[in-house]
C-alpha cells in the first residue's frame, strides 16, 4: 500500500513546486546557476521519501506500475489507497509550508492521479 501512496504524493509535490512554491528551506537546497544560464536545484530529502522522489522522477513508469498493481487490489483497498494518497499529499504540502488552497490542490491532484491509475472514477 505505501508503494502506491510515495509516488502519487511525490507528484502532487511536485506539481505544487512547479507553480513556484518550493519550500525555503536555505540548509536543504542548493541553487547553482550553470555558465549557459541554466538553473541546477538540489534538494536534500529524508530517506523516507528517496523512493518517492525516484518514483517521481519517472511519472509515466509510476502510474504504469499503479496500474499494474491495481488488478490485484481488491475495490476497498483501491478507495482506501485513493484516501491516504489524498492524505499524504496534503501532510507534504503542509509540511513544505504551502497555503490551505495549495495543500488542497495536492489533495486533489493526488486523488485524480490515484482514481486514474487505478481505474476508478468518483
Amino acid at each position: 500500500m505505501t508503494r502506491l501512496l510515495l509516488p502519487v504524493a511525490a507528484l502532487a509535490m511536485l506539481t505544487l513546486a512547479a507553480c513556484g512554491n518550493a519550500p525555503d528551506n536555505d540548509a536543504a537546497t542548493t541553487v547553482q546557476t550553470q555558465p549557459d544560464g541554466s538553473t541546477t536545484v538540489q534538494i536534500q530529502v529524508p530517506d523516507a521519501l528517496v523512493p518517492a522522489v525516484e518514483a517521481a522522477s519517472n511519472p509515466q513508469r509510476t502510474l504504469d506500475d499503479l496500474r499494474t498493481q491495481a488488478g490485484a487490489m481488491t475495490e476497498q483497498a483501491k478507495l482506501d489507497a485513493v484516501v491516504n494518497a489524498r492524505r499524504a499529499a496534503e501532510a507534504g504540502a503542509r509540511a513544505l509550508g504551502q497555503t490551505e488552497a495549495e495543500i488542497t490542490q495536492a489533495g486533489d491532484v493526488a486523488e485524480r492521479s490515484a482514481r486514474d491509475a487505478l481505474g476508478i472514477g468518483r
